[in-house]
């Protein structure tokens, strides 16, 4: 920090209309619309306690809430003290910012970031006009810091993990957007790098290719169901598109005459994976559990387990005797929403001769199978 705050000189009185805010008053976050009528409530009470900080010529350095609400209630003059020997405006402004106002984690180390690239930039300034009278094409202030040292650097400043530091730079760096909501309060940096994630994988999904044709004895499904809460941070629409429970219903799946369903359901949403399967035209007969081996979370009960409905159309038969496997899977989970391989070997076992259809697969086909969905490895969707 390359200056410290002065000692508070004299309080005098300057007329409203006679102040204004600094032209960079925006780099410090605003608060909240709830803050701001709570604060000015407050002041109408008991009127402006903690003088404005301004320059000699009544530039709001510091205050631009109370300058802000002073206007709003026609308040005639305001308590000021006159700064003098201030280097840098902006700099004591950002500074003033972190050592008195009631910022969030995130925002105090949106504040630090922003105040240690402010500073890198005026200490290479001459630097950058040697250079651009040298190479007008070359601007060194667009060229990347030492981020560790700016890491460190602000943490220390702000009094936050240098982990957060480190998540701000990940927020500006991919989107400016989000770094400025999480400056105003909006998100925290965490929930702004989760929506960063959910906007990559929503357009890294590919638009799926038509469904196969032919007519399949064995279908496989593990639908896209939306959740209860899509902006929560466990949701899967923070890992890929989901699809409306009505969509899912019209998809035509082309399934035999005589076939069978395996549908992977959602326990919040059973009914409605019922419904689903009864729109594709198969009937509920029976279901396998998957036993995750571990406890997950949960509203009304922390799942540990996940239904695989099994459902007739026609005429199919059920597996042989001999080939029927236990209605429970012990299998470890892996990724988000991924299902174990073991399923693939049991219906293979179930099903060895029939024809068999992935619907909503992810990543390599499996050998013998036809995979269709969004993130199918688009070389080999036809196995």
């Amino acid at each position: 920090m390359s200056q410290r705050l002065p000692r508070p000189a004299p309080v005098d009185y300057r007329k409203t209309n006679t102040l204004r805010p600094h032209p960079n008053a925006k780099l410090v976050p605003a608060i909240t619309a709830s803050e701001f009528g709570a604060f000015r409530d407050d002041i109408a009470v008991r009127g402006i306690l903690v003088p404005l900080e301004i320059t000699a010529q009544g530039v709001v350095v510091d205050g631009h809430q109370r300058l802000r609400v002073a206007e709003e209630l026609q308040l005639v003059e305001l308590p000021v003290r006159v700064l003098a020997g201030i280097d840098d405006l902006v700099e004591y402004m950002l500074v003033a910012a972190l050592q008195r106002r009631h910022l969030s984690q995130s925002q105090r180390a949106i504040l630090a970031l922003d105040l240690d690239a402010y500073q890198q930039q005026r200490r290479t300034a001459p630097q950058r006009k040697r250079a651009n009278l040298r190479h007008a094409n070359v601007d060194v202030a667009a060229l990347p810091h030492r981020a560790g040292r700016s890491r460190e650097f602000a943490a220390e400043l702000a009094g936050v993990s240098p982990r957060l530091i480190q998540n701000a730079i990940a927020v500006r760096e991919r989107s400016p957007e989000l770094y400025e909501q999480a400056k105003a309060g909006e998100l925290t940096l965490q929930r702004a790098l989760d929506e960063i994630e959910r906007q990559q994988n929503h357009a890294e999904a590919q638009t799926p290719r038509p469904l196969p044709s032919g007519l399949y004895v064995l279908v496989y499904a593990d639908p896209p169901w939306p959740s209860q809460s899509p902006g929560g941070k466990w949701a899967p629409e923070q890992h890929y598109p989901t699809m409306p429970i009505d969509k899912i219903k019209q998809l035509e799946v082309p399934a035999a005459d005589d076939a069978v369903l395996f549908l992977w359901a959602v326990a919040a949403l059973l009914p409605h994976a019922l419904e689903v399967m009864a729109a594709w035209g198969f009937e509920y007969r029976s279901n396998i559990i998957w036993d995750k081996l571990s406890i997950g979370l949960g509203v009304w009960a922390r799942n540990e387990h996940e239904q695989l409905l099994i459902g007739r159309r026609g005429n199919q038969p059920p597996p042989k005797p001999q080939l029927r496997v236990s209605s429970i899977v012990r299998a470890k989970r892996g990724r988000h929403s991924e299902k174990p391989k073991v399923f693939y070997e049991l219906l293979e076992r179930m099903y060895p001769d029939a024809s068999k259809l992935e619907l909503f697969a992810r990543g390599k086909p499996r050998p013998g199978w036809t995979s269709w969905g969004n993130q199918v490895e688009e070389e080999e969707v036809a196995a």
